[in-house]
């Protein structure tokens, strides 16, 4: 089934005339059209873009099978027009993508319009968790060269070198090499500002006996990648060796149990209970993962909450991590597609049994 015919049958199921989408991955995915100054309007018999005169040329290069409603003045006001002529009385809207003040200019609260608006929560994103053919080709290609730039990363790293450089490094190799762009703001963290999670690179030089986190993707053709290595500099003390270890052991034991059919809650408690019960369930604060494609993060989530059930062709990370502050942190992350009997690991950057000391 086409994605259009898709979201039609959900919009059928849940009572919905016409849908207005604004959230820029969803545009892009049922429609091909990459900027996010857009919407998206589709009724049972119609699909419209939404786009101002600087895209027009781009939507018919883009979403040649859509008809484009130009935006002369707001694009909300522009599609509160498109609604009242269309007369569509039950119209989706994604909530966590439109603000109040535009919820009140498309006619949320107001009597005199004649549709009602209701939340379309998650309408597309449902249809985004299971990644097609061509989707997986992509996030292969993103990873590749993830992958590649971390190699050539690892000949640049040692004592010296600053944060910064080092994620320069890493994203130039990447726009050289093809890719879109960056999937995220590339982190690079040495020493004890490897204790931050999303520590943002600095001018520190690299010195002996740091920790370092790279935490890195590229983008390929809208599809991220995101992975994660962890090395230390000229040498590492018994602790360092041990969290690293210990890490290491939770990331394989969450790729040695997670498949299709279980809860992010259970997934997300293969990992933590190795750390849990190894003395370091403080130190590792955020979630085992999360889904990636048009979005870094997007559904499903695997943390001690998520009650989502993983389906099978999800594109999932698999990322714990320990963070002492007095010494730095450890993180190793793959990117991974869920299958009905496991995964199949994306990411094939080296994570080697001990701690690497380059």
């Amino acid at each position: 089934m086409s994605r259009l015919t898709r979201i039609r049958a959900e919009m059928h199921a849940r009572g919905l005339t016409a849908l207005l989408v604004t959230t820029p991955a969803n545009i892009r995915y049922l429609s091909g059209f990459t900027s996010a100054d857009g919407a998206l309007l589709i009724t049972a018999e119609q699909e419209w873009l939404l786009t101002d005169f600087r895209y027009l040329l781009q939507a018919a290069q883009e979403a040649p099978a859509w008809s484009v409603a130009r935006v002369e003045h707001a694009l909300i006001a522009t599609a509160r027009r498109k609604l009242e002529e269309l007369g569509q009385a039950h119209v989706g809207f994604e909530p966590d993508a439109l603000t109040w003040t535009q919820y009140q200019q498309l006619g949320g609260g107001d009597a005199n319009v004649s549709y009602l608006l209701i939340p379309a929560v998650r309408l597309v994103e449902q249809l985004r968790l299971v990644k097609s053919v061509d989707e997986v080709a992509a996030i292969r290609q993103a990873v590749a060269l993830t992958d590649a730039a971390y190699a050539h990363l690892l000949t640049l790293a040692q004592p010296g070198r600053t944060e910064q450089e080092l994620a320069l490094a890493a994203e130039w190799f990447m726009r050289m090499h093809g890719a879109d762009g960056v999937a995220f703001e590339i982190i690079v963290a040495a020493g004890v500002h490897s204790a931050l999670p999303h520590a943002v690179p600095s001018a520190r030089p690299l010195a002996r006996g740091d920790l370092v986190i790279v935490d890195m993707g590229a983008r390929c053709a809208g599809y991220c990648a995101d992975m994660t290595r962890t090395f230390a500099i000229g040498d590492a003390s018994a602790r360092q060796r041990e969290i690293y270890q210990v890490c290491l052991r939770a990331q394989l034991a969450g790729e040695a149990g997670l498949h299709a059919g279980m809860s992010g809650h259970a997934a997300d408690a293969l990992v933590r209970e190795v750390i849990v019960d190894a003395g370091f369930g403080e130190y590792f604060g955020h979630g085992t993962g999360h889904g990636v494609g048009l979005e870094i993060h997007e559904s499903p989530r695997l943390n001690r909450v998520a009650e989502e059930i993983l389906p099978a062709g999800a594109a999932v990370t698999v990322e714990p991590g320990i963070y002492l502050p007095e010494i730095g942190g450890v993180r190793i992350e793959d990117l991974v597609i869920v299958t009905e009997t496991g995964i199949t690991i994306l990411t094939a950057a080296p994570k080697p049994d001990e701690l690497p000391v380059l």
